[in-house]
């Protein structure tokens, strides 16, 4: 598939505590699949308007020196090992973050970009405030919102379906990952209970009823088992887990149930983080869920700088 997982990893830090939590995810990842990672640090409040106090000299002498002092802070932030070995390539750059972020992605062709977040208000306090939102909706390639305390390896992996072409995208990355990590994976797939109560409530009697819900699991599972047979499974341990009910419930729960370290979303596009795979339910995952997750785009989506 063209979203093939890992191979080359973009992380922006503002060297707070959340995006060196975020850093070491990536490093983790690094290490583990000997991939190349970007490490960018943007200097955003340079001080244009003031640009007229200094000859043209000293305004750049003292941007090369922003600049430097930049680079040698991140360098120490990294492993000597992976730096020396072309693994981490560190890179300041002056800008605005988000058209920064977009442009070193799609220049250095990154195919994972990983933000932090402050944790107990999720995607409304990620790192660089506001700017990772808007990188989970506009970016090309899958974004990780990182939820994670550290790096453990991806031992169990979560993917919820609801069985559209985007989630078979996702389904595909989620199985991917899950190989190159020797990862469990575990297909998720939640009917709403809501859409079941309509037809329950209209029979007249409990049989009745009850032939109606075991009608509904057999179509539900049909329809997930024919849309399982379009992904190569093969060389990954997984599970299919069926259920009916409350989608970012159900998926927070299970998440927990099987201290799952990543879960892999799809996005239909339109919105971004607001319209993950299974509607607005998707916002309440990333909000309360304790792993990691990344978001995957549909095959075609694409954005444009202004």
């Amino acid at each position: 598939m063209s979203q093939f997982p890992n191979r080359c990893i973009l992380t922006a830090t503002d060297f707070s505590e959340y995006s060196k939590v975020a850093l070491d995810i990536c490093l983790g990842v690094t290490k583990c699949m000997k991939t190349k990672l970007y490490l960018l640090h943007i200097i955003e409040k340079f001080p244009h308007d003031y640009k007229h106090l200094l000859s043209s000299a000293a305004h750049a002498d003292m941007k090369q020196k922003l600049e430097v002092e930049a680079m040698e802070k991140m360098k120490a932030m990294l492993p000597e090992g992976l730096l020396a070995a072309g693994h981490i390539v560190p890179i300041v750059r002056f800008g605005k973050p988000f058209n920064e972020i977009i442009q070193i992605a799609k220049e250095k062709k990154v195919d994972l970009l990983a933000v932090g977040t402050k944790g107990k208000a999720g995607v409304d306090r990620v790192i660089l405030g506001s700017v990772a939102e808007r990188i989970a909706r506009k970016a090309c390639c899958p974004v990780m919102v990182v939820r994670g305390k550290k790096y453990v390896g991806f031992k169990r992996i979560i993917v919820p379906v609801d069985l559209s072409d985007c989630s078979r995208i996702a389904l595909e990355y989620a199985v991917a990952t899950a190989r190159a990590h020797k990862s469990k994976l575990t297909v998720l797939h939640v009917y709403e209970e809501s859409f079941v109560e309509p037809y329950v409530n209209a029979a007249n009697s409990e049989e009745e009823a009850g032939e109606i819900i075991k009608e509904i699991e057999r179509v539900n599972e049909t329809k997930y088992d024919e849309f399982l047979k379009t992904v190569d499974f093969s060389g990954v341990e997984y599970e299919k887990l069926l259920k009916k009910g409350i989608p970012a419930f159900d998926i927070v729960e299970i998440a927990m149930e099987q201290q799952a370290n990543l879960i892999v979303m799809g996005t239909h596009g339109r919105s971004g983080i607001r319209h993950i795979l299974i509607g607005s339910t998707a916002e309440e995952v990333v909000r309360t869920v304790h792993c990691d997750i990344i978001i995957v785009k549909p095959e075609k989506f694409s954005f444009s700088l202004p």
